[in-house]
């Protein structure tokens, strides 16, 4: 390279010697496998041409010869110019790192472009070399956009495993395609399979400004089903398009489309084996090439997202279901507790006010809304066991014999027996067995001790014992609440668990001693 002007550099025209060095030179010119032109200095006309770049390029050699660069189609809208190659005889070099053209035909590529100032043989010349990246640049891209929608995948991911619900799974999925994916827009419509074919929007993230309901796309053979989103639910598969301003389609979702900056559209269809649910739009805000890595990966992303809908609507049945047999299993405990309630006629009403207390002394001790449910419905039957025990125990207007005693003592071990086979969500049998066990192992009918008993079978104890002093009998008066706090505090620690006995005294004194009637 040379730092003299090319003024300086003698007439500018290319060498005409046929020794040795020429046609070595001229064999490497034809045969190599980058683009180059050689330019006069002075003019920056091209002079020659080698055959790599004609097939680059797709222009003749004569469409080549005799023009500026910047004249010949392929670099008019390039960064080259005229002021480009002034430049370039002042510094002696230019270099373009990457460099967008199109060729003759319309094909996208990308080069490598550099030009320097060279004396050959006492003549100034202008060499370009052009190489072609386009590979490495759709490889960068391809790299580039997988790792954007692996990590859309891996977001999406996260929200499948802690979605709530329905709605929350189809919101968070839309927002993760626009803030992780970097597109302009991204909505979820199911199919209505009725006469209009209609879709209904569940949820969109992303600018949207009144584009759903403007546009009124639709999956029918209509003006507002032709577009990918249509496309993709009629036909069961996935539909994009590369440039929506392009697009031969006329109908209103491309106009719409185009007004909120929406260039390229990518329709993933919701495919489920028992049908088609709908569909996941994406728009971006330029053309996009839709790479297949990319297409697939997004529709990877649409059937983890029929997993997840169709796992959140199987959990809601079960729940449905759940509630269900739950409230069919509790109406069942109250008709048997009513039974009971009829059938002791001694202290009617006992084992609602019993349940009602260890709601209460649960609550104070802060147990979990669901154990607390669970204690009150086994508070509430048990003493289901009475129902095996002779009717007329009940109803004796004196103190029960020993012998008696002893009969209405198994009662817990009868109620265990008779719900030990249903399948509670709570241990209400080990709860009905142990509610007349004592910490010191005195109770019955295991003589079970401390953390041997279970603590709502500990809660049911106590509120049982506070219930009976403090309500009238046949066989008794009432005691009254003062003389049942008595006995349990008395007992604090040695029949009783502390901690439930101190819960159940603030709760009572809290009250004024005063129980449901």
């Amino acid at each position: 390279m040379s730092d003299k002007n090319p003024k300086e550099m003698g007439k500018s025209s290319m060498p005409t010697s046929t020794t040795d060095l020429d046609r070595r030179y001229r064999q490497l010119f034809e045969t190599a496998q980058d683009g180059i032109l050689l330019l006069n200095a002075w003019t920056s006309q091209i002079e020659d041409v080698n055959p790599f770049m004609i097939d680059l390029l797709g222009y003749t050699r004569e469409e080549f010869l005799g023009k500026r660069i910047w004249e010949v189609g392929v670099f008019e809208s390039t960064a080259l110019s005229m002021e480009s190659f002034a430049d370039l005889q002042k510094k002696g070099h230019i270099r373009y790192d990457h460099l967008p053209l199109e060729t003759k035909d319309g094909q996208q590529v990308s080069v490598e472009f550099s030009c320097f100032l060279s004396n050959y043989d006492g003549v100034a010349v202008i060499q370009c070399t052009i190489r072609n990246i386009t590979a490495q640049v759709l490889a960068e891209k391809a790299l580039r956009i997988t790792a954007r929608s692996l990590k859309v995948i891996s977001d999406t991911t996260t929200v499948l495993i802690n979605a709530p619900d329905e709605w929350e799974l189809l919101h968070e999925i839309c927002r993760v395609i626009v803030e992780t994916g970097g597109y302009r827009m991204a909505w979820v419509g199911y199919a209505d399979e009725l006469g209009g074919k209609h879709i209904q929007p569940m949820a969109h993230y992303g600018y949207e400004e009144g584009y759903l309901k403007v546009a009124d796309i639709t999956w029918g053979y209509t003006e507002t089903g032709l577009g990918p989103t249509g496309n993709a639910i009629r036909s069961g598969e996935l539909q994009f398009v590369e440039d929506i301003a392009s697009d031969v389609r006329k109908n209103p979702w491309r106009v719409e489309a185009l007004k909120r900056g929406y260039h390229s559209a990518i329709a993933l269809p919701l495919r489920h084996s028992s049908g088609l649910l709908g569909c996941v739009t994406v728009y971006g805000s330029a053309a996009e090439t839709w790479p297949a890595e990319e297409r697939a990966l997004l529709q990877e992303l649409a059937d983890d997202l029929v997993y997840g809908i169709v796992t959140l609507r199987t959990l809601a049945t079960y729940r449905k279901n759940e509630a269900a047999l739950r409230n069919s299993l509790e109406q069942s405990i109250q008709a048997i507790a009513s039974t009971i309630d009829q059938r002791d006629t001694a202290s009617p009403g006992h084992q609602h006010r019993v349940a009602y207390l260890c709601r209460e002394i649960a609550v104070r001790m802060g147990l979990s809304e669901d154990r607390v449910h669970g204690l009150h419905l086994a508070a509430s039957f048990h003493d289901v066991g009475k129902l095996r025990v002779p009717a007329e125990l009940f109803s004796k207007p004196r103190r029960l014999t020993s012998k008696e005693f002893s009969l209405i003592q198994e009662h817990s071990s009868l109620g265990f027996e008779m719900v030990k086979d249903i399948q509670f969500p709570w241990p209400i049998a080990q709860i009905i067995l142990q509610h007349h066990e004592r910490i010191n192992g005195s109770g019955y009918p295991q003589g079970l001790k401390g953390s041997q008993i279970l603590l709502e079978a500990k809660i049911l104890a106590v509120a049982d014992v506070v219930e009976a002093m403090s309500s009238h009998s046949t066989y008794r008066p009432a005691l009254g609440v003062k003389a049942a706090l008595g006995e349990i505090v008395a007992q604090r620690g040695i029949l009783f668990d502390a901690s439930v006995v101190d819960a159940c005294v603030k709760l009572l004194q809290d009250r004024g001693y005063k129980l449901p009637e």
